[in-house]
């Protein structure tokens, strides 16, 4: 996968790394890892979506970041 597709960024102390998958019909989907600033990779949470349905790698990234910040959050919910 290339950079233009991959995407990192960081969230409320964690690194959220998005890589979109091709899945059924040519469309595409994603995978995503969660790791908290600090934190050795062995804690790292690493989650697959694979209902299909962006039509656009981009979009899949998108999608990806909105669904790992969602978790973020209610990892941190007090």
């Amino acid at each position: 996968m290339n950079d233009i597709t991959a995407r990192s960024e960081q969230y409320r102390g964690f690194t959220i790394s998005v890589t979109p998958q091709k899945d059924n019909d040519d469309l595409w989907d994603f995978t995503y890892r969660l790791q908290r600033d600090g934190e050795s990779e062995a804690r790292a949470i690493t989650r697959s979506r694979t209902l299909g349905g962006y039509a656009a790698p981009e979009t899949a990234c998108t999608a990806g970041l909105e669904v790992a910040r969602t978790e973020v959050d209610n990892l941190l919910r007090p």
